[in-house]
């Protein structure tokens, strides 16, 4: 090959390298811990593991429909879709928070208050 066929081929290969970065980095979730919990940067990807604790009590979750997932001593207010009989189990979740102001909700669970940022679970590992 001469050389005008070989650097075409390689910038081929270096746009293709390039797109493929870029896809990933746009689609890859940030692994973080119980401060970014209970401080955390809104519609981030991130992803995280905990204990399940199961749904929480009140009159808002009559239902059962959310629940809360324990960080070391940080908690996500999640949907309980995706987590329906995990209770008591180490759960590795991915989604973000979906707070704007990232304000905490306080809700009851297992007989105390707990303060939580609320979490939209895309997929449980």
């Amino acid at each position: 090959m001469d050389n005008k066929k070989i650097i075409i081929v390689l910038a081929v290969v270096v746009i293709i390298l390039a797109i493929m970065t870029g896809f990933l980095a746009l689609n890859s979730y940030k692994e973080v811990n119980e401060d970014f919990v209970q401080f955390p940067t809104p519609n981030e990807k991130v992803k995280f593991s905990g204990t399940y604790l199961g749904p929480y009590g009140g009159i808002w979750n009559v239902d059962q429909s959310s629940g809360v997932i324990q960080v070391g001593n940080a908690y996500a207010i999640v949907n309980t879709d995706k987590l329906q009989g995990m209770e008591g189990e180490t759960v590795t979740v991915k989604g973000y928070f979906v707070n704007d102001k990232v304000e905490s909700s306080t809700v009851q669970i297992n007989g105390k208050f707990i303060n939580g940022e609320s979490f939209c679970i895309q997929e449980v590992l």
